[in-house]
């Protein structure tokens, strides 16, 4: 009989699940069949789910709400959907940024990072006064732009302080400090100003979310909590198989396979 355990950040507590009772700790609130490549969530708990020019956004029970087609600016590389009501796309291929609205409609003006300078990006995130952070592969650094695409920070060149270069995969910005991923050497955690304030040493992620304290992050079909605080990590097997990623926003469990997308509501 498989066991599944949860810690979640946004109540501190665990739940035991019994897959053969799931109606005991979980309602599945929605079911939801598109074939997909990534998914995210935000925090009024809409889920985002998309493959290749495609973008797709649901509320919290799994309603369809809008969608974006990005044939004009090619494959979406990441969504980062921090702020609902300003949404970030970045575009790896085509090295350049656009931001949607809350209904996925175009936000301004595409951002094309090569004539501001960045002719190597690697990745791009949200920031938290309303720019963006990008991560430049041939420099090394991480800068910060604001809205006006100002650089107003940017962090010493990396190589220089960790002694070899990174790639990294995933950025994302939250309370104030810039958690980027890096798959072979772990987690680089910045302040708002970019000063490096240290690694954490999980390794092999493509993503994770940032939480009340806490890193969720999926691997080899776990659900794991990373405790900011303690350094300890506590991971129980989930329901599903084949994971693309796994969140939790409101009181939700948010989960996506390559066909299907489920929202569980947390009894």
């Amino acid at each position: 009989m498989k066991m599944f355990q949860l810690l979640i950040p946004l109540c501190t507590f665990y739940f035991a699940l019994n897959v053969k009772s799931i109606a005991q700790e979980f309602e599945l609130v929605s079911e939801i069949k598109k074939s997909i490549s990534y998914m995210t969530t935000d925090q009024l708990g809409n889920l985002y789910i998309g493959d290749g020019q495609n973008l797709y956004m649901y509320n919290k029970f799994g309603d369809s709400l809008n969608a974006f087609n990005s044939r004009r600016y090619g494959a979406i590389s990441f969504v980062d959907a921090t702020d609902p009501y300003k949404i970030l796309l970045y575009f790896k291929d085509y090295n350049f940024i656009l931001f949607l609205d809350n209904y996925l409609a175009v936000n301004g003006e595409a951002i094309d990072l090569q004539t501001l300078g960045f002719d190597q990006s690697s990745i791009a995130c949200r920031s938290r006064v309303n720019g963006f952070w990008v991560f430049d592969r041939i420099r090394q650094k991480i800068y910060h732009l604001d809205e006006e695409f100002n650089q107003t920070q940017e962090t010493v060149n990396l190589i220089q302080w960790f002694g070899n270069r990174i790639n990294p995969n995933f950025m994302v910005e939250y309370n104030n400090k810039l958690y980027v991923n890096e798959k072979k050497s772990g987690i680089y955690v910045f302040d708002h100003f970019g000063t490096f304030l240290k690694r954490i040493p999980i390794k092999g992620l493509t993503h994770f979310q940032p939480k009340e304290g806490y890193l969720n992050f999926e691997r080899s079909d776990e659900l794991c909590s990373y405790s900011l605080k303690d350094f300890e990590e506590n991971c129980r097997p989930l329901i599903q198989d084949s994971l693309i990623n796994a969140r939790i926003e409101k009181e939700k469990l948010y989960l996506s396979t390559k066909s299907k997308s489920f929202i569980y509501r947390i009894k």
